[in-house]
């Protein structure tokens, strides 16, 4: 969202605070279809994918976005459970993503 809005200040409290900013109107529905994948995915229906679509996202674009929006998901659950704080990569870590610079 830091890209798209240009706010390179965002923090994470955008994830619960976005519908106070001037968005537009696919970025809007994407976030509450994410928030929803998030917090109720057995909630979803026809209806949160009919929003998608009439604000412009296609089939691609909302199998893409699904895939990331899971993959965070479940990084950020492992992340959770593993016990260390958000954004800490174990010094053990090898993967050059992972090196902390």
């Amino acid at each position: 969202m830091r890209r798209l809005t240009g706010d390179e200040h965002l923090t994470p409290e955008f994830a619960t605070t976005w519908r106070t900013y001037d968005l537009d109107e696919p970025s809007r529905a994407l976030l509450g279809y994410a928030e929803k994948l998030t917090k109720a995915p057995g909630e979803l229906e026809d209806a949160d994918f009919d929003t998608l679509h009439e604000s412009g996202w296609d089939e691609d674009a909302v199998y893409e976005a699904t895939a990331l929006i899971s993959f965070f998901n479940f990084s950020g659950r492992m992340e959770a459970a593993s016990g260390l704080p958000p954004d800490e990569v174990p010094a053990g870590a090898t993967p050059p993503e992972a090196r902390q610079s």
